[in-house]
């Protein structure tokens, strides 16, 4: 799944390219058998509490949580958003997640854009992004995945991969992203309101609505500026974001692990254990609590 020519220029140019049918159900489908046994256990205990009327075991994937979602009241609805946190990548801890980060048509787009040796960044995350209510939207701010990152970072190119699981449109919350704006470089950030662009920095530039199918791949600089909107249906808008950097450069996250995950120098330097990755992840967790992870 190398990238063409065009491709690269396009994501050069723009900052982005949406990468058409680089994975497949195959890649998908035990990632998902997986969280739907967290996604059970949770809806056993909502059901034994009296919360909801039943735990929608016959709903699809991407539609049993929001399933879930519209039988609680707004203090339910933000208990069930909380504990979706612990659905993230370094969390949960799930074995086919591991395993896609070693996908090779994952891989060789990626490699297309920073060549063989690559390394995953510690900044990883799989997110439920459920039906918004109008008390809670929900919806993540303008932002770059640069500002996000410890100083050390802005020496490194480091690409964010945005996958969903589901086609994703407007109105189901597809990212929208500014085009041409890497050459600005880092944009001030401000704490308040989650990390995100400062308004009086925000560059007057036209949104691009990044339509895309299950299986495509949201590829970005990590200068790209780029929001989630609110998720207006039915359905769970399922995505991964997992960044890739040249193997050797810093990821901004030093007190995280970082994982070689392809290498045509060293093949022997890939780190395929997914028990070393748990281990890894269960300590420097442990270890980095209360550490501020932003920049900002």
């Amino acid at each position: 799944m190398s990238l063409t020519q065009n491709q690269i220029n396009q994501y050069r140019d723009r900052g982005f390219l949406i990468a058409e049918n680089v994975l497949d159900d195959s890649a998908f489908e035990p990632i998902e058998h997986a969280y739907d046994v967290l996604i059970n256990q949770k809806a056993q205990e909502l059901l034994e509490e009296g919360t909801i009327s039943s735990v929608h075991a016959d709903k699809s994937f991407s539609h049993r949580l929001a399933a879930i979602a519209r039988e609680l009241d707004d203090e339910g609805y933000d208990a069930l958003r909380s504990f979706a946190g612990g659905f993230d990548i370094m969390r949960a801890r799930v074995k086919p997640m591991f395993d896609i980060f070693f996908n090779e048509q994952l891989l060789s787009a990626v490699e297309s854009l920073i060549g063989p040796e690559i390394t995953l960044s510690p900044i990883q995350h799989f997110r439920p992004y459920l039906p918004a209510r109008e008390t809670q939207p929900g919806q993540v701010p303008w932002h770059q995945d640069q500002g996000v990152t410890k100083e050390e970072a802005d020496i490194s190119e480091i690409i964010t991969c945005w996958i969903p699981l589901v086609d994703v449109t407007p109105e189901r919350g597809c990212l929208q992203v500014l085009p041409g704006v890497v050459p600005l470089g880092l944009l001030e950030h401000q704490r308040e309101g989650g990390t995100m662009i400062k308004p009086m920095y925000m560059p007057e530039i036209e949104p691009v609505n990044c339509i895309m199918k299950r299986g495509d791949v949201l590829m970005m600089s990590a200068y790209t500026p780029h929001r989630g909107q609110p998720n207006r249906t039915n359905i769970v808008r399922w995505s991964m974001d997992l960044r890739f950097q040249k193997t050797g450069t810093p990821t901004g996250r030093p007190f995280w692990p970082e994982f070689i995950v392809q290498s045509k120098e060293n093949p022997a330097s890939v780190q395929n254990s997914f028990d070393e990755w748990c281990t890894r992840w269960i300590t420097d967790l442990r270890e980095s609590k209360g550490t501020h992870l932003h920049r900002v």
